[in-house]
């Protein structure tokens, strides 16, 4: 029974691990397609229970917005669909009518872009996120420093 139940992990980790190569793919598929066209800004809401999202945002030397591509969804079937609500606009100035239609998490990744562009246009770095084991030894880290109070 155990070997059986391991034989299931196993498959479905392998099967993860082909659909999120499919899914990278895809990514890197749209963005080489948009690259071809100019500057891209990339912008992501990440969520492990809840919805994600990835913004691909084409824009020209002016920075205004000429296309982009929205991969939103919880499993790695989530695949780029054009979003034409933002287009024309400015990247740093955003049409306030389009903004209000955005979802909180699609609004969240639009924001991040444009933190994302700012930084490079300055002649930054973007900070690498910390991963979920990193966040909870600095959770653990600072409950291990902390003195009791009683």
């Amino acid at each position: 029974m155990i070997l059986v139940l391991l034989a299931i992990v196993a498959i479905i980790f392998i099967l993860q691990c082909i659909l999120g190569f499919w899914q990278v793919k895809n990514f890197n598929l749209h963005y080489a397609e948009l690259r071809k066209h100019g500057k891209v800004a990339i912008g992501r809401s990440k969520g492990l229970i809840r919805t994600g999202v990835v913004l691909l945002i084409s824009i020209d030397n002016n920075t205004r917005i000429k296309q982009v591509r929205k991969m939103q969804g919880v499993t790695v079937f989530a695949r780029f669909k054009n979003m034409k609500s933002l287009e024309g606009s400015h990247l740093l100035k955003p049409d306030n009518k389009a903004l209000n239609q955005m979802d909180r998490f699609t609004k969240k990744a639009y924001e991040d872009a444009q933190h994302v562009y700012r930084i490079i246009q300055a002649g930054g770095e973007v900070p690498k996120p910390k991963s979920p084991l990193e966040k909870l030894f600095s959770v653990m880290q600072k409950k291990k420093g902390e003195v009791s109070s009683s």
